[in-house]
């Protein structure tokens, strides 16, 4: 039996199964094994459901290397994709930055990495879905065919219009290794100029940075490269966010390039005696952001989270034109102590219908990923809150994977509320699947 067959079988049972729980009238959340990316600040709302597992769906179908086309079912995680493209020195044309990440969520929520200036988003690089709806169907939808209407709107759904169970995905060329180029500003605007210019240089294949001050902004230019007299270790050697502060170069094979931040999540690792010395000698199958955050929860269920500190897990896109004063408000009120912002540009290539941002258009993306230290007398996520409004008043959208406070009103008016309640009509017509708004806002 091929990978094909096997899919089509698993499919099969899934409906079977899927009918029953139909019929129960209950309300239904889908589960999987892999560790959430989704970064809801405190204890999330519970809403009885039947839940329904999804996690079998996680193999590699096939590979179209001609046609640089990848068909993956939808719990295959980045890391198992990564693997297998690199293969044939291809990689999806948006591999979001931590191991564990599937495609189906990325494709559903808002993927990002240092190749969006040239792709978009992961949704835009998706070619068919079969989608489970829920009603219990399957179908494939595509950007030209009868269920073009719920292609156009998986990207920011969340799964609350049906979740990818299979994927035909567009891949990108990639050679063996990395070279990155680290160029230090200590000015905003000019910074920004140089992060602009490079979109337009075909000899740049990745783009990124990394603001730790107003002076300090790391412009980050990376090119794939078929050897390199030495590699550096972000395993066992120094965290990869800091390495721009002490060389102009660094050298990576592509797939460390690629999870560069899944090692250490980004800047979040402790760094105590204990914890640097587990980085030097324990197993690399610890090394990853799945054990920090099993490490996270772990932690908060043997003592209580330090009530000084707040989460600030974030991602937020403005218009390129609107990028400094969104770098300036961002440095100027918000302290990340010694922790980075993190930036990329992003060309939207194709339209979407609830992650609204306007075609062919540049904008800047700032992140950040990280606990910061609470202010006092401020109300609840105050730096969230305050980012938030600054965004939304620059014509700009936040990614949906962290928690966001705004009244339903709000809500349908940044995220085409008008035409995400049609699409919930059609194919969620008896309200199985929670709403965006329940799933972002309410139950967060």
């Amino acid at each position: 039996m091929d990978s094909l067959e096997r899919y089509d079988n698993k499919k099969y049972n899934l409906i079977r199964d899927f009918s029953q729980v139909v019929k129960s009238g209950k309300k239904i959340l889908l589960k999987k094994k892999t560790i959430s990316n989704l970064f809801r600040y405190g204890e999330r709302k519970k809403e009885y459901a039947v839940t329904v597992s999804l996690s079998q769906f996680n193999q590699i179908i096939k590979i179209d290397t001609n046609k640089k086309i990848l068909e993956v079912e939808g719990l295959t995680t980045y890391e198992k994709i990564a693997d297998y493209c690199l293969n044939y020195n291809l990689l999806p044309t948006v591999t979001p930055e931590l191991k564990n990440i599937t495609i189906g969520g990325a494709i559903v929520g808002i993927g990002i990495e240092s190749t969006c200036y040239k792709y978009g988003f992961v949704h835009e690089g998706l070619l068919e879905a079969d989608v489970l709806t829920p009603n219990g169907e399957v179908v494939t939808c595509t950007r030209t065919n009868l269920h073009k209407d719920l292609f156009m709107a998986l990207g920011n759904s969340y799964g609350t219009l049906g979740y990818v169970l299979k994927a035909k995905i567009e891949l990108h060329d990639v050679k063996p290794y990395v070279h990155i180029k680290n160029i230090l500003y200590n000015n905003i605007k000019s910074f920004l100029k140089a992060m602009q210019n490079a979109t337009k240089d075909k000899n740049i294949d990745f783009i990124e940075s990394l603001i730790f001050s107003k002076n300090e902004l790391y412009l980050m230019l990376t090119k794939c490269v078929d050897n390199i007299s030495y590699k550096d270790n972000i395993y066992r050697g120094e965290f990869f966010y800091k390495l721009p502060k002490q060389k102009a170069d660094i050298y990576l094979t592509v797939k460390d390039y690629i999870f560069r931040y899944d090692p250490d999540w980004f800047w979040n690792f402790p760094e105590t005696f204990f914890f640097k010395l587990f980085r030097k000698i324990a197993p690399l199958s610890l090394r990853n952001s799945a054990f920090y955050t099993k490490y996270i929860n772990f932690k908060k269920k043997i003592f209580s989270e330090d009530k000084n500190k707040e989460r600030l897990i974030q991602d937020w896109e403005v218009p390129w034109s609107k990028a400094e004063e969104l770098t300036n408000f961002a440095l100027e009120n918000v302290n990340l102590g010694k922790n980075p912002w993190l930036a990329v540009p992003i060309k939207v290539v194709s339209a979407n219908t609830i992650y609204p941002l306007k075609t062919n258009e540049l904008y800047y993306n700032l992140g950040c990923y990280c606990y910061v230290n609470k202010l006092k007398n401020k109300e609840e996520y105050y730096y969230t809150k305050i980012m938030d409004r600054k965004c939304f008043s620059l014509k700009g959208l936040k990614m949906l994977y962290s928690s966001t406070f705004l009244s339903k009103k709000e809500f349908d008016m940044l995220y085409n509320g008008k035409e995400y309640a049609n699409l919930k009509k059609k194919y969620d017509p008896s309200g199985r699947f929670p709403t965006l708004f329940e799933k972002a806002v309410k139950f967060r």
